[in-house]
């Protein structure tokens, strides 16, 4: 999966808005407001990717102290230069996955993982993982692509992203087998119940899972008791 996204960290940006046709701008809008990040003094953001979460934390709240995780060295190189160009210094960053993440005794508010879900090697202990670096009443928000509930959007769906995704790839960024991935990641990926579950199993309270409007991705939410 590393080298997965070390191939495709220099179109990722272009290739998300292509392949949601602009849209996974206005889920990271309704994923951020469903954070309440004025509220949040520590944070820790999860399979960072190339920023855009981390910019509209930093955006909305300039005194919270972030950190942005991510396994991916070419990722964190782009995010960390994109916040420097915005003018956004003082944020933490660890080239690591969560499953291998040592805080020691830090504690986090608010942990966000934004479209990395799906790519945890063991979802479990990520999970427990997370919740165990959250405060009493900590709260860790995800977003992640889901797949229709309707049965002929569905199939729809199912063609595009294992056929017409990995095409998309090959002609923007040359490079069809990691959108293949990314495209079978998305259709084998869990359904919104069985987060929601795996969530309540590692012992996150008052569960809650947001269908976002064009009914390919979903918000869960859970809080540390």
């Amino acid at each position: 999966v590393n080298e997965i996204f070390t191939s495709v960290s220099n179109k990722y940006d272009v290739m998300n808005d292509l392949m949601s046709f602009g849209l996974h701008r206005n889920w990271k809008k309704q994923f951020i407001r469903v954070c309440n990040i004025p509220a949040a003094k520590k944070v820790l953001d999860i399979a960072c990717g190339t920023g855009d979460i981390a910019y509209q934390i930093r955006g909305m709240n300039p005194s919270v102290q972030l950190t942005c995780l991510d396994p991916n060295k070419e990722m964190i190189e782009i995010c960390k230069q994109k916040l420097i160009n915005k003018g956004i210094t003082n944020v933490m960053f660890h080239i690591k996955s969560i499953e291998d993440f040592d805080p020691k005794n830090e504690k986090y508010d608010l942990i966000t993982l934004s479209f990395g879900l799906r790519n945890f090697t063991n979802h479990t202990k990520a999970l427990k993982k997370v919740y165990d670096m959250l405060t009493p009443g900590g709260k860790f928000v995800v977003l992640d692509f889901k797949k229709p509930r309707n049965k002929v959007y569905s199939k729809i769906f199912k063609i595009y992203t294992l056929n017409l995704i990995p095409k998309l790839g090959k002609i923007v960024a040359n490079d069809e087998d990691s959108y293949r991935y990314l495209g079978e990641s998305i259709q084998t990926y869990y359904s919104p119940e069985e987060i929601k579950e795996m969530f309540e199993k590692v012992g996150f309270i008052q569960t809650k899972k947001i269908n976002l409007p064009e009914d390919v991705a979903t918000i869960h939410i859970g809080y540390r008791s």
